[in-house]
């Protein structure tokens, strides 16, 4: 058994409340009753009681002088951050600090504290949404900056976007160090759905004959999968015997993700996809189809990273709009595409099955 890691939660004024508590309880209930992590609480100055930015009062347990070297350093964020970033006896401990521990993680404008201590030269950042326009100012021009993901790993440096999202970074974190198993079932204990983001070696790659039978299995198990959960057939079984299935590879444009040598999602590609559009139809996008990420990954970012994927492969061929159909009868699919920026454009019936349509309209790169 390893050592206990010891994991410091900074604290200040103004601090957000969740923010500290949601890594300090996940790295808690992960902690396997304290055999593993060692979690507490550290203030700048004294271990005088500090006010969150909702009014909660976090009393430290340790100030910063007389604080135990960390192997984790948690930086949160909070309304407090844009004060505290313009601190450089706090920037100061918090550069120091982290170069001596294993892993630094902020949390929301936590990233603001790392940026003004130096730590994000050439790192790819994320923090909250309403708080990107600071981080641009405050982060150093070789840093590039991540908008809709949760975390960003650069493996000693992890950067969260806000509030809950600390909790999904803790998770992502913990998963590293004791594996994936621990991690969910500490996600289970909060009762927090943990959303993962794909890791660095997810690899999105044009599929072969090889992928095949791994792509059928996709197919299969998703069906099965949607009908045992929600009760209805988003596709048919019998629609993916072997040959069906190398047919589909072998004569369109079908795309794999790997993910640690796992298959673990696929759609295909199509610019001519007059049989569920109609009269809507035109030249001026890719159609999507067949997307499918397994059910084991759910959560974890796989479909998002897909369609970035397929946008960025219709914007080369010219297209500026990105097109695709999902099951009227799968609500929450449904919303997804939506969330993901995708406008409704109409519907399809089938009689057995009806499909509503989606556009989304390709942003150029800057």
């Amino acid at each position: 058994m390893g050592a206990v890691k010891k994991v410091a939660v900074l604290v200040y004024e103004q601090v957000d409340a969740l923010d500290v508590t949601g890594p300090f309880d996940a790295f808690a209930v992960a902690s396997n009753w304290g055999q593993d992590f060692l979690v507490y609480t550290v203030a700048l100055e004294s271990k005088t009681p500090i006010r969150t930015i909702s009014g909660l009062t976090i009393l430290p347990e340790f100030a910063a002088s007389e604080c135990p070297t960390p192997d984790i350093l948690i930086v949160p964020g909070g309304w407090g951050a844009r004060k505290e970033m313009h601190n450089e006896k706090l920037t100061d401990w918090i550069k120091e600090t982290s170069q001596c521990a294993s892993f630094t993680l902020s949390v929301c404008t936590g990233a603001l504290l790392l940026a003004k201590a130096g730590l994000l030269e050439g790192l790819r950042v994320t923090t909250n949404i309403r708080a990107m326009d600071l981080l641009i100012e405050a982060a150093p021009a070789s840093a590039t900056l991540i908008e809709n993901v949760r975390y960003v790993d650069n493996g000693r440096i992890i950067t969260s976007a806000g509030v809950t999202a600390g909790i999904d970074a803790a998770l992502h974190l913990i998963a590293k160090l004791h594996g994936e198993e621990r991690a969910i079932d500490t996600a289970s204990r909060l009762e927090h759905d943990w959303r993962r983001e794909p890791s660095e070696s997810l690899a999105i790659l044009r599929a072969t004959y090889e992928d095949v039978d791994g792509i059928r299995s996709l197919f299969i198990d998703a069906a099965q999968w949607i009908h045992s959960v929600h009760g209805f057939w988003q596709w048919r079984v019998e629609s993916f015997e072997r040959e069906i299935v190398d047919a589909f590879v072998r004569d369109n444009e079908v795309f794999v993700a790997v993910l640690r040598n796992e298959l673990v999602g696929c759609l295909s590609v199509h610019w001519v996809y007059e049989e569920i559009w109609g009269e809507q139809f035109h030249e001026d996008a890719g159609y999507v189809h067949r997307l499918c990420v397994s059910h084991k990954r759910k959560g974890e970012g796989i479909g998002r990273e897909l369609i970035r994927y397929a946008e960025s492969y219709v914007r080369a061929n010219g297209k500026s709009r990105l097109r695709l159909d999902c099951m009227a009868d799968n609500p929450r699919l449904n919303s997804y595409y939506v969330n993901l920026g995708f406008v409704l454009q109409g519907r399809f019936d089938a009689g057995s099955w009806s499909a509503h349509l989606y556009e989304r309209e390709i942003i150029a790169k800057a």
